[in-house]
């Protein structure tokens, strides 16, 4: 049994799709031109890094 997709409802998917492309676009450049928030970002993906690494010596040591 094919699967068939309304024209109506193609156009809602692609709709949401460009919303939360648009969201994230904005959220992103919030983001990045606010220097505190950066730093915690800059933090947590250090703290990420630091575990991944610890996580990846630990198996070899």
């Amino acid at each position: 049994m094919p699967i068939t997709v309304l024209t109506g409802e193609t156009s809602a998917i692609t709709s949401g799709v460009t919303t939360i492309t648009d969201l994230v676009s904005q959220v992103w450049t919030i983001m990045t031109g606010n220097p505190l928030v950066m730093v915690f970002v800059g933090a947590s993906l250090l703290g990420v890094a630091i575990g991944v690494i610890r996580k990846l010596t630990k198996g070899r040591a």
